[in-house]
């Protein structure tokens, strides 16, 4: 008689063992439990979490994950985010009060030294409507004083040239915005760390100060209110419109 292969819990959650591009752009790590969806618990499998998420990849799913003691929270588009395992449901977590619709993604980068700094995974309208003050904002200097010497070049040729550059450079902050935060924030020494579901800036700082109370915010002091049901963490906008 052949053995019987054990059998799964009747409830059970899933683990990331091996994580995808769509995963990484979350701050996602193998090992880490998916635990909940939309506020509410899930145990249930692989099948059951790709039938939540919409083949247009238009609806807004929030997840809650547990990485070892640490509560994360993250939004998704679709459910590739690399390769599930089946494991014992962990307990009873927790999940807070939450408006999906209203929550965003919100990247922090984290050095060593424990300074952070974080963007949201959506761009301003300022980084495509007006570049020069959108880059002063985030204080990307040296992109700034490129796009500067940039329309300065094509003067010589006609304003025509200058609105002409200008506009090609506009378009470049607007689609690489976010590369050119992490390449400024790289040189900084900040590196990614997590990124955190929240409802606004306020709350985002709010939710990396319960998974780092002793970080310090790169730009100065942050007053962080009291934890807020809203502000739930999660590990690619702007940065944070109040960094200036």
């Amino acid at each position: 008689m052949l053995p019987q292969p054990p059998e799964l819990p009747s409830e059970i959650h899933l683990e990331l063992i091996k994580v995808g591009s769509a995963g990484n752009s979350l701050g996602l790590r193998p090992g880490d439990k998916l635990v909940g969806i939309d506020g509410t618990p899930f145990v249930d499998g692989a099948r059951e979490f790709s039938r939540r998420f919409s083949p247009m990849q238009t609806r807004k799913v929030v997840l809650h994950f547990q990485r070892g003691d640490l509560d994360l929270t993250v939004i998704s588009v679709t459910p590739k985010l690399g390769r599930w395992h089946p494991c014992p449901a962990v307990g009873n977590p927790q999940f807070p009060d939450i408006a999906p619709e209203r929550l965003e993604n919100w990247e922090v980068l984290r050095s060593s030294r424990g300074h952070y700094d974080l963007f949201r995974h959506r761009v301003s309208p300022l980084a495509w409507m007006v570049a020069p003050i959108w880059l002063a904002q985030m204080r990307l200097w040296p992109h700034l004083g490129g796009l500067v010497a940039l329309v300065l070049l094509g003067w010589p040729a006609g304003w025509w040239a200058s609105i002409v550059l200008y506009g090609l450079s506009s378009v470049y902050v607007r689609r690489n915005y976010a590369y050119l935060i992490r390449s400024d924030r790289l040189a900084r020494g900040l590196v990614p760390y997590a990124v955190v579901a929240a409802e606004s800036e306020a709350a985002a700082h709010t939710a990396y100060s319960n998974m780092e109370p002793d970080d310090q915010f790169l730009f100065g002091g942050v007053s962080v209110p009291v934890a807020q049901p809203s502000a739930v963490p999660g590990d690619l906008g702007d940065y944070s419109e109040a960094n200036a």
